[in-house]
């Protein structure tokens, strides 16, 4: 290929990575691939994230959206996005005043789904044209998201007086129907309503980490018991009920070892004061090196654990929390692929959780089929990720 025509073909890209860890891990293989091509790309990514970057041929503006003493301040009853929504309003800020000083003339702006553009845009003034959406998740929902929207709106006040703008809830925003190109991270055969999609709509597949081992990870595995764990992800861990009634249904258990990720925010000294001698407890747990070890996984259905449970084979009992985790286990149980226990619908007891345990694994055999059929649709969307992208940063 000539060098004119590489020239040619060369695009300026910032991306704007997402601010809440899954997002951030779905915008980095994009950027990875999009700087192979010879595209000229520029991150703005927070200083949480910046040395994630490290390896990749690409500029970075490293950004602080450090929120912690208003974190001291919040009531222990704010809802668990309500600290996030602090954060955004923050990164929002610090993001319009880097980009009204950025005189680079970009191509094209991308931007995590989360970021609200249209409201920036009013003060930005960017060609509409040129924005780019990576979705990590679902466009479309069944669930109603405005239970708790006050809580997530609380945060972006201020930097809405400061421009007079009016920033939207960024989880609804994530499902709201725009214009923009948007980059998901899914197959269309693994979508809520893949038909309600549209031409904006270009499925990548999604970013599955490699594992990686982690020899701090004091694990050792009982050969002679099935490996049940357990984890609820790191925005909804801490739902105490929850594990107790897991360790209720498994203790002592002859039949299965248990691993139990409570996340960064759960005190387990404090919490777990008799721990069964069939059971670990983790603040956190490598989860992709643990993985191809389960037998049965109990997860939040967030999007990036359900993948990655997907692309272990591992049967999964779905207990979602919040938001998409309700579409992505419907979508789960429509493809056949795992349980789905719905705490709106019924009272997740230790008999409940230990029932669906042994229908998951009895039924192993019959959800490979619906697992390798969602791992085939991944395969197919993420070997078009190139055409995609010459299609998308034309």
């Amino acid at each position: 290929m000539s060098e004119t025509l590489m020239e040619k073909k060369s695009k300026k890209i910032l991306v704007v990575n997402g601010i809440l860890h899954g997002h951030f891990t779905g915008s980095v293989e994009i950027v990875r691939e999009l700087a192979s091509m010879g595209h000229d790309v520029t991150c703005y990514v927070m200083d949480e994230f910046a040395a994630r970057l490290d390896d990749v041929p690409v500029k970075k503006v490293v950004y602080s959206a450090d929120v912690s003493e208003i974190a001291k301040r919040l009531p222990p009853t704010a809802p668990p996005f309500a600290i996030n929504s602090f954060m955004f309003g923050k990164a929002i800020d610090v993001l319009i005043t880097l980009l009204l000083k950025d005189k680079t003339d970009y191509d094209y702006y991308v931007f995590d789904s989360f970021f609200d553009i249209e409201e920036m845009n009013k003060v930005l003034n960017i060609d509409p044209s040129k924005f780019v959406k990576i979705c990590t998740s679902f466009i479309l929902t069944d669930e109603n998201l405005l239970d708790i929207m006050k809580g997530r709106l609380m945060g972006l006040q201020e930097t809405n007086k400061k421009y007079n703008i009016n920033l939207h809830d960024f989880v609804g925003l994530h499902v709201t129907p725009n214009k923009f190109k948007k980059l998901i991270l899914t197959s269309k055969f693994f979508h809520l309503r893949p038909e309600d999609t549209d031409d904006t709509c270009y499925f990548i597949g999604p970013h599955i980490e490699k594992r990686v081992v982690d020899n701090s990870f004091d694990f050792k595995k009982d050969e002679n018991k099935k490996l049940l764990y357990i984890s609820l992800g790191t925005v909804f861990g801490k739902d105490l009920a929850f594990y107790h009634h897991c360790i209720e249904a498994f203790k002592d258990s002859e039949e299965y070892q248990v691993i139990v990720s409570v996340g960064k925010f759960v005190n387990i000294k404090q919490y777990f004061t008799e721990i069964p001698k069939n059971f670990s407890i983790y603040n956190y747990v490598p989860q992709t090196q643990l993985l191809p070890e389960v037998d049965v996984f109990i997860t939040h259905a967030g999007f990036n654990s359900t993948s990655e449970g997907l692309a272990n084979g591992v049967p999964m009992v779905l207990v979602p929390q919040k938001y998409d985790q309700f579409d992505v286990s419907r979508t789960v149980k429509r493809l056949n692929a795992g349980i789905f226990l719905n705490k709106n619908e019924i009272e997740i007891t230790p008999d409940v959780l230990r029932n669906a345990v042994k229908e998951a694994y009895d039924n192993r055999e019959n959800f490979k089929k619906g697992i390798n059929e969602i791992m085939d649709s991944f395969k197919e969307a993420r070997n078009n990720r190139k055409a995609i992208y010459e299609k998308v940063f034309e």
